[in-house]
This record gives C-alpha cells, sequence and structure tokens, in this order.
C-alpha cells in the first residue's frame, strides 16, 4: 500500500515568473488581478514513512529554504478549487526529492500549481482559469493540467 502525500512550496518573496505570467494574461484579455504559482511534489509513501518524510521535507535545501519559501503539507493529492497543476505529458515517477534518496519514498512526481486571483483576492470564475490553462498555462504538446 502507498499513501499519496502533497508538499506545496510556494514563494514569500516577490515571483518574477507569476509576475510575467499575469503580464501576459493580461496582454490576452483575461480579467486576473494576481497570480500565485508553487511548486507541487507529489510523493507516494511507505505508509509508515509519512512522518518522517513530513519532518525531513523541510530540511531539504534543494526544495525548500525557509528565507523564502512556504511549505504546505497536503494529504489530498489533487488541486483545490480554483487551482490548475501542470506536470510535463510523459515524466517517469522519479525516486529523489530534489536530488536526495529518502527511504520511505516509492515515487515522486512534480508540477507546478497555479492559482488565478480577481481584485477581491478571490478565485477567478472557472472559465477564466479553463481559458487561461489552455490559452498559456499549459501546452498540450507535451504538458497536462490537473484539475
Amino acid at each position: 500500500m502507498t499513501v499519496e502525500r502533497v508538499y506545496v512550496v510556494s514563494l514569500t518573496i516577490p515571483d518574477n515568473e507569476a509576475f510575467t505570467a499575469l503580464t501576459t494574461l493580461a496582454r490576452m484579455g483575461l480579467d486576473v488581478d494576481r497570480v500565485v504559482r508553487a511548486d507541487v511534489w507529489l510523493l507516494g509513501l511507505d505508509p509508515a514513512s509519512v512522518a518522517s518524510v513530513d519532518a525531513l521535507v523541510p530540511t531539504l535545501e534543494g526544495i525548500f529554504n525557509p528565507n523564502k519559501h512556504r511549505l504546505e503539507i497536503r494529504s489530498d493529492a489533487c488541486p483545490r478549487a480554483g487551482e490548475v497543476w501542470v506536470m510535463a505529458r510523459d515524466e517517469r515517477p522519479a525516486f529523489t526529492i530534489g536530488g536526495r534518496s529518502v527511504e520511505g519514498v516509492r515515487s515522486v512526481h512534480r508540477c507546478t500549481a497555479w492559482r488565478l486571483l480577481d481584485a477581491d483576492g478571490a478565485d477567478v470564475p472557472l472559465a477564466t482559469l479553463d481559458r487561461a490553462t489552455a490559452m498559456f498555462l499549459c501546452n498540450p504538446a507535451f504538458q497536462e493540467a490537473i484539475r
């Protein structure tokens, strides 16, 4: 049995990639006031290793720096409402996290989470998120969007 665990790493400092996406989406005519981007690490874990991996991930300097990142640990391996995850279509599961082998980790997938917000800080309408995903955030030639 494998337990799925999700580690979401977002920046606490200005995110140039999110700013570039915001500028592009505005040029495309989409009503978006803010873009939030995060790295998502989807791990398949041995059930007995969940607590130790939870404790270890914040120490992995290859994916998390407490001076500039925020870490959120989720047990649900799917995007939240208002969020889309973009993943390489042909990515095979890895077995290292940030270049390190970790006991109890059976698989590692990495993707990018995008969340688009309106002027009130609320999620944009689903139609806007879908349009942004199809037109810019996800290239279907080599990526897939997970909703």
